[in-house]
């Protein structure tokens, strides 16, 4: 990490974000609740807090529209930006895995399908071999042989069930949220348009993660992966980070651009 890095630095690294992505996150994050709104003002002052270009937001929001995620309306000068439907659909759907709201995998089972049978396939089913995965809940088909996998696991197994960059990843992320934890320790956020930065990519750097790992138990991915560590600093941070008022941050928004 950089020496004397903004908090918001800490979270973005040397990477920009792609925009499109990030503002699926601001709108997941802030906006979920079917009917919230966002204006074009703080969706500006928000990214360009994450060094996003004003242009660069514009183009992302117009991708967003283009492919069914948000719709938007004016109301005398102002533009208003809401998930659609679907967008809230897909939102919804991604939501437990990323804020932890189900229960996690309480184990995990080696699993032998039939040659001549389709591979199996689905949340929490990491194919290891031809017609051999590993599975976080015992299929109910028949035509499967179910092994429950107990203590730890060989390395080279392990080593299948999470991919190299996403083990480099989740280790990156382990860090990032560590030394914004330190940083905060020492000087919390003052006003709620940083808070909302903050905890917007606290979410982002996670739902980036989480979404790439399969939904097996922490415990069967490779130690120097870190998921558990980078789950329980997100926990804490999001905790630190409450979700502000809306309305607040509209009118915080509103009173520092004047």
């Amino acid at each position: 990490m950089i020496r004397d890095a903004s908090p918001v630095d800490l979270m973005l690294g040397d990477t920009p974000p792609q925009v499109w992505s990030l503002l699926v996150t601001v709108f997941g994050d802030l906006a979920q609740a079917q009917g919230t709104e966002l204006s074009a003002a703080l969706l500006g002052r928000l990214t360009g807090a994450m060094g996003v270009r004003p242009e660069a937001t514009r183009v992302a929001l117009h991708r967003l529209r283009k492919d069914g995620w948000i719709d938007s309306r004016r109301v005398g000068r102002r533009s208003l930006y809401r998930l659609t439907p679907d967008g809230r659909r897909q939102t919804l759907a991604a939501s437990p895995r990323i804020y932890d709201t189900g229960p996690p995998p309480a184990g995990a089972w080696l699993c032998l399908a039939d040659p001549s049978g389709p591979v199996p396939a689905g949340i929490g089913i990491v194919p290891t071999a031809p017609h051999v995965t590993v599975a976080a809940a015992r299929p109910a088909s028949p035509d499967i042989a179910a092994f429950p996998l107990s203590g730890p696991l060989p390395a080279w197994l392990r080593a299948q069930l999470l991919p190299e960059g996403v083990v480099t990843a989740s280790r990156d992320l382990r860090d990032s949220l560590q030394a914004l934890a330190d940083a905060l320790a020492d000087n919390p956020p003052d006003d709620p348009l940083q808070v909302a930065v903050l905890r917007v990519l606290v979410v982002h750097g996670w739902r980036r993660l989480i979404l790439k790992v399969p939904a097996l138990p922490d415990a069967v991915f490779p130690d120097e992966a870190r998921i558990d560590a980078a789950r329980a600093l997100k926990q804490s941070l999001l905790q630190a980070l409450p979700p502000p008022s809306l309305p607040a941050l509209e009118q915080f928004t509103l009173a520092s651009a004047q």
